[in-house]
């Protein structure tokens, strides 16, 4: 491990210092530059150590692997579900032990055994269609040539649905489906009696027999190995609409199975590379590409990137690209305003023609309707969170910054532009004020933190953001011509400030929130210290942000990771959720606090915060939040499942969000023209190329000497 790892870096090192030696080499293969696929995936793990198993994804939905080492489960391709699993693999009528598990992004691996046969399985969806491909490899590990049995469940239990929400819709019954064989009993086709679904497996190598009793056909082989010898059986399941594609699809795929089965790393290879690339045909813009010596570094860049293709889908009616905010277990096809907010720098360089889509759209239905868009029926869902205000218009001066598009002010939306609207956002907090108060009042806990019952009414993260907002809102008034409302809008942000300021713990680096009984009560949360240090940092004293910094250090980072709330925060024992509690962290928290490090100035510790982490996506993906087993600095980390947790989140961008906009310093003001925050020293040597910035292409690079800036060739 030690030696690969070395090599690793000795390799990156050189590349790097031929990228800064000779820079047009670069045009001969930028693509060299993006990790491989497999250089992203994550390590063997043993299943019992896991919490959440592996999770699929294409561009038309999701899965997650059972507890077995062949089926799947959580199946949605909206808006068609399953009910239950794809079906048990039997070996002598024995279900194989789930040993090992290891998660790629296009495909999930197992490996188990039973008696003296050792099952090696492969799952891949193809990448733009509703369907699985399964490989199984069958070897007999005996000293002695064995005959046995393989029989495969085939279980495809699929309704459809329209009206969608957190919950994925899901149709239990049984009965419904009557199976017939084709194909001169090479496949099995499920036809619904109900909603005329079709559903069909189709094998390379016929089976042996098929039974279709029950509500489950079954396929079986018979296999005789010499030691150490292999078989192997190929499969495909596609799961269609009210036609025979599904048939045609499913006999295609196995026919050329090994060309299917590679054909979906190679699409799922094309979409990454497409991310970083200008002009490519699937988004409206692009991300930069990071080249580093540094291998923390960059494996958690691109694979936070990778985060984003994930949840990317293209078979909603509503939009022609949603990045929806979860999958598979919950949420499928909605976009939380929160969790969208936490990569919009990232997202406006990406796609900004969607983002402006998105934000035209929630404007339209009205954000304070519901917490998300729901993109099967464009519809508002959800009860109302109080980061709406927050998140949507972080994510319309993210836009205009990257962008530049400032005729977006004057557009007209439900008979307000949206310069009109930002400003309502803005001092949407003024309504929230009870009566003889300063501060905004957010209510109980399920619009705020959910599982925290302390963190609510007047809590000074939320209100420290409208501060921002109010200044913000204040220089593009300013810009526009408007001064008094410029000037109107500094006074009401000076004295919130004040009030928000007062709610500090002196040499705690926490802060207090007040209930509506008169308490004022200590909360040790990784929310205060991030949303405060991001929206009113310039606010803070030198001391204050010391003392904050120290807080989090102190009480909330691990070894390997982080916990949002400290185990000393007076409601830490009834807040036990893995992202939100003491006992773990939504993935965006790591995200924030170094970004918030960054913004104090602190790039050392955001650093070092930074290569702290990269070791947990051994394991996988930045999922929705990762669990510390265990209430000690060397806890170990897992992807959370309890708690209603997912495997898949957009907001696993945030990392590479942070990179580009704090690391980096890329922080666009549109009304001023500046492009960096800070020019000074990171502690790395890296560059960003290809960096959007309204119609130019910019080159980023941090040195020795700081953060420079050089022009590339136009867009255009």
């Amino acid at each position: 491990m030690a030696a690969s790892s070395l090599s690793r870096k000795l390799i990156l090192g050189l590349a790097f210092g031929i990228l800064l030696l000779s820079r047009p080499l670069l045009s001969l293969s930028q693509s060299k530059l993006i990790p491989s696929l497999d250089e992203l995936a994550g390590e063997w793990q043993d299943a019992p150590s896991l919490r959440s198993l592996p999770a699929l994804n294409n561009a038309h939905g999701s899965a997650k692997a059972a507890h077995g080492v062949l089926s799947v489960e959580n199946v949605s391709f909206p808006p068609i579900t399953m009910a239950g699993d794809t079906g048990a693999l039997l070996v002598n009528g024995q279900a194989p032990t789930l040993e090992r598990t290891r998660w790629f992004p296009y495909q999930v691996l197992r490996r188990g055994h039973v008696n003296d046969i050792a099952v090696e399985t492969a799952v891949r969806m193809p990448y733009e269609e509703n369907g699985f491909l399964f490989h199984i490899l069958l070897t007999n590990t005996s000293a002695a040539r064995q005959s046995f049995e393989v029989k495969i469940v085939l279980s495809a239990n699929t309704a459809r649905f329209r009206n969608w929400g957190w919950d994925i819709p899901i149709d239990g019954s049984t009965g419904r489906y009557a199976a017939v064989t084709a194909d001169n009993a090479q496949s099995i086709v499920l036809r619904s009696s109900k909603d005329e679904l079709i559903n069909c497996f189709a094998f390379s190598r016929k089976p042996d027999s098929l039974s279709l009793k029950g509500a489950t056909p079954t396929a079986t082989w018979r296999f005789t190995l010499d030691p150490n010898s292999s078989a192997e059986i190929n499969y495909a399941l596609a799961i269609g609409g009210n036609n025979q594609r599904a048939h045609d699809l499913a006999v295609n795929w196995v026919r050329q199975f090994d060309r299917a089965f590679e054909k979906v790393k190679t699409e799922w290879r094309a979409r990454f590379v497409a991310m970083f690339t200008p002009n490519n045909a699937h988004f409206s813009g692009n991300l930069p590409i990071l080249v580093t010596d540094d291998a923390e570094l960059r494996r958690v860049y691109y694979l936070s990137a990778l985060s984003v293709l994930s949840v990317y889908r293209t078979n909603f009616p509503v939009a022609p690209r949603v990045y929806v905010s979860n999958a598979p277990e919950y949420d499928v096809t909605m976009m939380y305003f929160w969790d969208t907010r936490e990569w919009a720098t990232a997202l406006a360089m990406l796609d900004p023609v969607m983002l402006k889509q998105y934000l035209r759209d929630w404007l339209r239905l009205g954000i304070d309707n519901g917490y998300a868009e729901e993109y099967l029926t464009g519809t508002m869902q959800g009860p109302v969170y109080s980061a709406n205000d927050l998140s949507v218009f972080y994510q319309l001066n993210a836009y205009l910054n990257v962008t530049g598009d400032r005729a977006f002010l004057a557009e007209e939306i439900n008979g307000k532009t949206v310069l009109d609207h930002m400003d309502a956002i803005a001092t949407h907090w003024k309504s929230l004020v009870r009566p003889g108060r300063t501060l905004a009042d957010y209510g109980e806990a399920d619009n705020l933190l959910e599982c925290v019952p302390t963190y609510i009414h007047e809590v000074p993260s939320f209100n420290a953001a409208n501060v921002w907002m109010m200044h913000r809102m204040a220089a593009i008034h300013e810009a526009e011509g408007n001064h008094s409302r410029a000037e109107e809008l500094r006074m009401e942000a000076a004295g919130l400030l004040d009030a928000v300021l007062a709610l500090y713990e002196p040499g705690q680096g926490v802060w207090d929130s007040l209930h509506r009984d008169g308490s004022r009560v200590e909360m040790r949360h990784v929310f205060d210290y991030s949303t405060i240090g991001l929206t009113i940092s310039q606010d803070l004293t030198p001391r204050m942000r010391r003392e904050m910094t120290e807080f989090v250090e102190r009480e909330l980072l691990t070894d390997h990771w982080m916990r949002a709330q400290s185990l000393t925060d007076p409601a830490a024992s009834a807040s036990d959720r893995p992202d939100h509690g003491p006992m773990g962290a939504f993935s965006a928290w790591p995200a924030e606090t170094m970004a918030t490090m960054c913004e104090f100035g602190q790039f050392d510790k955001a650093l070092g915060l930074m290569h702290r982490i990269a070791g947990v996506s051994e394991e996988g993906p930045f999922s929705q939040s990762r669990e510390l087993l265990g209430r000690t600095p060397d806890a170990p980390v897992r992807i959370a499942l309890r708690g209603f947790q997912t495997y898949n989140v957009s907001s696993g961008a945030s990392f590479a969000d942070t990179i580009i906009h704090n690391f980096f310093g890329y922080q666009p003001d549109f009304l001023t023209g500046d492009v960096i925050s800070n020019p000074g020293p990171r502690g790395f040597e890296g560059q960003l190329l290809g960096v959007r910035h309204n119609d130019k292409s910019l080159r980023i690079s941090s040195t020795v000497k700081g953060i420079e800036v050089a022009s590339e060739e136009s867009k255009h």
